[in-house]
């Protein structure tokens, strides 16, 4: 047993067997003979069992069992794990590896969100160079060059060989956007069920595309009681009747995950296909879920005031001679006039121009119409300089304008 430690007595067959063999051999070595004496037969010829002993000990199958056999017994004595444990073990490592990789990246595609930063540059493909600082790759991979320089980390990952284990590409990125676009979706939708009341607000446009976009947002109360006011998603549409509009945001709410039975409110504008009162989606919402009251949105509703009294004839003439004085001073030589009255007078806003009067967007309007009471003491001054100073048609133009902004209606007009 010194020599031959894998050999044991069985009484009941009264012969030697080689232990290691008999629960792990599996073949009969070369043409696969069956196996014989010390594994399937009972051992019980001592006259040469010296030399029987050795010759079994030289057998490729044997030397294959007693490996088995100690892996076995190293495994069940906790001397080392299984090999699908190892396996998975290093599995386990690789993951860790690469969440770590990916930390960094996902980082700066959020600092990108946060900051409304465009991710894509002219050459985003390939390896980064965190030396090279000559060729403009996008925002993105700049971002992380430039963190790079201070995490050892990333730039040993960024400066490593190969390149599917980077996670820089355009198609890695617009994973992790949807993943981001799902996660902050499931947290709306779960604050939007768990308030069990909210409005509903849609309306669409075409984009560049030329496709029809379906914009949903919805407003809710929070468990702060506090009012909430959230993007859902955007949806491309191939018709523009009250009926598909209103499947699309039925569907669109449901697809996000909201109980469409907790709806108390509807917000869109005042076209016949969203507010009709027979065929608008919200009468065909409405039907549905007889609580989500319509109301016209005060934005659209402003909109239609602001455009009804721009008729009469103050505010007309008012913004009328606003939208000249713009034209007036967009040459340099007159508005170097306004730029040094407003020097002179050490004005502290940023506001130096005056705005052109949007067609269209009521908003930019205001914003043109609050610069101009902003800077109606320089443009006075201004026009004074050159009705006195100035020869030419701008004289008598600025003295026009002069006697214009300086009436009561206008100045009435222009606050109302």
């Amino acid at each position: 047993l010194n020599l031959f430690p894998w050999l044991a007595y069985s009484k009941i067959k009264q012969g030697g067997y080689c232990k290691y063999c008999v629960a792990f051999a599996k073949y009969g070595g070369i043409g696969n003979q069956p196996l014989g004496q010390l594994v399937v037969n009972p051992f019980i010829n001592y006259k040469d069992a010296l030399q029987d002993f050795r010759a079994h000990a030289k057998k490729k199958y044997h030397i294959d069992a007693v490996l088995d056999a100690e892996n076995f017994l190293d495994i069940f004595e906790k001397r080392k794990l299984p090999i699908i444990q190892q396996i998975d073990n290093d599995r386990v490592i690789q993951i860790q590896e690469n969440r770590k990789r990916l930390v960094p990246i996902i980082q700066c595609i959020l600092l990108c969100g946060r900051e409304d930063i465009s991710l894509r540059g002219h050459r985003d493909h390939g390896q980064i160079d965190t030396s090279d600082d000559k060729c403009n790759q996008g925002n993105f991979r700049a971002i992380l060059k430039y963190r790079a320089k201070g995490d050892n980390y990333l730039k040993t990952v960024l400066e490593g060989p190969g390149k599917r284990n980077k996670y820089i590409s355009p198609g890695i990125q617009n994973q992790i956007i949807e993943a981001c676009n799902k996660i902050i979706l499931k947290k709306i939708v779960n604050k939007i069920n768990m308030s069990e009341c909210f409005s509903v607000m849609a309306d669409e446009t075409s984009d560049i595309s030329t496709t029809e976009q379906l914009s949903i947002c919805v407003r809710y109360v929070d468990s702060n009681n506090i009012l909430n006011e959230s993007f859902l998603q955007f949806f491309s549409i191939h018709s523009l009747t009250g009926k598909d509009l209103a499947t699309s945001i039925l569907r669109g709410l449901s697809d996000c995950g909201i109980k469409c039975e907790f709806m108390y409110g509807q917000g869109y504008d005042g076209a016949s296909n969203m507010a009709g009162e027979f065929r608008g989606v919200q009468k065909i919402i409405n039907d549905q879920f007889p609580k989500a009251l319509y109301v016209h949105c005060s934005a659209h509703s402003l909109n239609l005031a602001v455009s009804s009294s721009s008729n009469i004839r103050p505010i007309r003439n008012c913004l009328g001679i606003v939208e000249k004085l713009h034209v007036f001073f967009n040459t340099p030589k007159r508005n170097n006039v306004l730029q040094n009255e407003i020097e002179k007078a050490d004005h502290s806003s940023n506001i130096t121009t005056l705005k052109r009067l949007c067609a269209t967007r009521w908003v930019q309007r205001y914003d043109a119409l609050n610069d101009f009471c902003e800077l109606y003491p320089y443009v006075v001054k201004s026009l004074s300089n050159i009705t006195s100073e100035w020869k030419d048609t701008s004289a008598t133009d600025a003295s026009m304008l002069l006697k214009s902004i300086q009436d009561s209606e206008f100045i009435v007009s222009l606050y109302v």
